[in-house]
């Protein structure tokens, strides 16, 4: 049924936890310019806004991908990452350091930290890249790891661009090619990496947490084709000025929406009907990937900000809300998992790992959270409180991991093990 799903080399705890514990910190920082910035953030190109879009998707998304990915790789591939504690702290260390320098470069204009944070973020991309690339090819293959391996080559691709763009802001000199690496490199890094790497998830956990109906031999041969075909011709577009580039986008909108209603409609049939607040964040960022794939095509034929800033946000809440709802149920069976592998008689179960009662606040925050950020698309008042209730949201998910962290340290120190004579 999981095709190629071997948990015997699993990474320790401690390689993940690394990343996750780093998301919360980076999301409290994007929330502290919504609620002090919130005119400039919303303000398109503004320095504020381009902060906050890359904590947004450097702090968060692909700190939370990658620390996901040393998990991923062991468990789906069969071939577990060489030196995986080693690696972890490199590339955390480049991504965080890289994030930091790269926000701030932006919010105070210093040519010296754009470059900083191109060398930094470069390294870090490149070297996860030439790292866990090598191991998705020969061997065991699935559907998973087809979208795992675009992930990866359109993050790298991103990294490349974003050290051209970073280079021509450090020395405030934008070329004639300037829109079209912008548009190649945002396209990128949030088709090709976040949502390529989210269906890919999706293949096999949608099905294994929540015993749905598999999805369709058709929709896990093509997807990725399909989105790295339109990669390709809206980069080309781009760069050969022809006006045809929104047919790549029509195609790309119109794969995620029937990505996200055919997501929902097996949640809305799955056969494990015990209630999971995971379930509900899976839902409602589905609801909002359809939101983002129709703003995003209605912004196609209406030029207005305020459908592109609707799009934009969405995106990000689609984005986040899988994140937490794959943090709840990640945490919690790595501590299980990884206590009763070391023969604990008395590991937690997941469910005591992180409380409902504590998911259930964290959901809360983030639904609070979402809509004030999509009524923030026209309200500088709005996007304020956002930030209000997503540097809670974000506080909340801090503790819990924390929480997670100190029990199976306790656990670790105090537990009984399983003795055999």
């Amino acid at each position: 049924m999981y095709n190629g799903l071997s948990l015997d080399q699993a990474p320790p705890i401690s390689v993940v936890l690394r990343f996750f514990l780093t998301v919360p910190v980076f999301g409290i920082a994007l929330c502290a310019l919504l609620f002090f910035a919130p005119r400039e953030v919303l303000t398109p190109l503004h320095p504020y806004s381009l902060s906050a879009i890359h904590l947004m998707f450097l702090g968060v998304m692909s700190m939370s991908m990658i620390g996901a990915l040393f998990q991923m790789q062991s468990v789906l591939g069969g071939k577990p990452i060489p030196a995986p504690v080693g690696n972890a702290l490199i590339i955390h260390t480049f991504l965080t350091v890289g994030t930091l320098s790269l926000a701030t470069a932006f919010l105070w204009s210093q040519p010296i930290l754009f470059t900083l944070a191109s060398i930094l973020l470069g390294a870090a991309i490149v070297y996860t890249a030439n790292l866990v690339l090598p191991l998705l090819f020969g061997g065991v293959t699935h559907d998973t790891l087809r979208g795992m391996r675009l992930a990866l080559i359109a993050l790298a691709f991103t990294a490349v661009l974003g050290i051209v763009m970073a280079s021509s802001y450090a020395s405030a000199s934008f070329g004639f090619y300037h829109e079209a690496v912008r548009t190649s490199h945002y396209s990128l890094g949030l088709i090709g990496w976040a949502a390529a790497l989210i269906i890919a998830v999706a293949f096999q956990v949608i099905e294994m947490f929540y015993v749905t109906a598999p999805y369709s031999r058709w929709c896990k041969r093509n997807a990725f084709r399909v989105l790295a075909a339109a990669l390709v011709f809206k980069i080309a577009f781009a760069f050969t000025g022809w006006p045809y580039g929104w047919i790549a986008d029509i195609v790309i909108a119109g794969w995620l929406g029937g990505f996200a209603v055919t997501t929902l409609k097996r949640l809305s049939e799955r056969k494990r009907r015990v209630s999971d607040v995971s379930i509900r964040f899976w839902t409602v960022g589905m609801a909002l990937l359809l939101i983002a794939s129709a703003a995003h095509t209605a912004s196609l034929f209406i030029a207005t900000a305020t459908l592109e800033t609707l799009a934009l946000f969405s995106y990000a809440l689609f984005v986040l809300a899988v994140i937490l709802g794959m943090m709840s149920k990640i945490v919690p069976f790595l501590v299980w998992f990884h206590l009763n592998s070391a023969g604990f008689m008395d590991a937690p179960i997941m469910s005591n790992v992180i409380p409902a009662s504590r998911s259930k606040l964290l959901f809360t925050l983030f639904a609070l959270t979402a809509l004030a950020l999509l009524a923030g698309c026209v309200s500088g008042e709005a996007l304020a409180a956002a930030g209000f209730f997503g540097s809670l949201m974000f506080s909340v998910l801090l503790y819990n991991l924390l929480k997670a962290l100190s029990l199976y340290r306790h656990t670790l120190a105090h537990g009984q093990r399983f003795t055999f004579e």
